[in-house]
């Protein structure tokens, strides 16, 4: 019986905090075997109906502890439902000058929340487009594991 009430006392805590009232959209694509190849163009089509909240956008980096590189070069490109186009080249630092990984580990993994747009009221109502490519020097890049994009309520 004792059990029964810390597994079931495990699955309500689970349950509460897996609930995110905050969160408009989160969703991760994996890269195939940890190698990020340039021609790999992350694509994640976020439909947006709130024209009056803002928004906190977020990039998702998940890295292996074999990664080269103690950061990352990325080009986001936003397309909006009237496809206007914005493009940006953002810099996600992966480690400190010591060469420890920022964001929480479980194994060899390394999982970091960048902020990317902060208080973001989104214009128009409809689909927009969030592409994410690498922008750096390797062609293929090792140890990335998986990129997203989280969009949430600011508070």
């Amino acid at each position: 019986m004792k059990m029964l009430r810390v597994l079931c006392t495990l699955l309500l805590g689970v349950l509460v905090l897996s609930c995110d009232s905050n969160r408009v959209y989160e969703q991760y694509e994996n890269i195939p075997d940890f190698e990020w190849n340039q021609d790999n163009i992350l694509r994640f089509e976020v439909e947006i109906s709130d024209t009056v909240q803002a928004n906190n956008i977020f990039i998702n980096l998940r890295n292996s502890g074999d990664y080269a590189y103690s950061n990352l070069w990325v080009f986001v490109k936003v397309i909006s439902p009237d496809n206007e186009i914005e493009e940006e080249k953002v810099e996600i630092e992966l480690a400190d000058e010591t060469g420890d990984w920022y964001g929480s580990g479980f194994g060899d993994i390394f999982d970091l929340q960048v902020p990317f747009k902060q208080k973001v009221v989104f214009p128009k109502s409809g689909k927009y487009v969030f592409e994410i490519t690498q922008g750096m020097y390797d062609l293929k890049l090792k140890g990335i594991a998986n990129v997203g994009i989280r969009i949430e309520k600011e508070k």
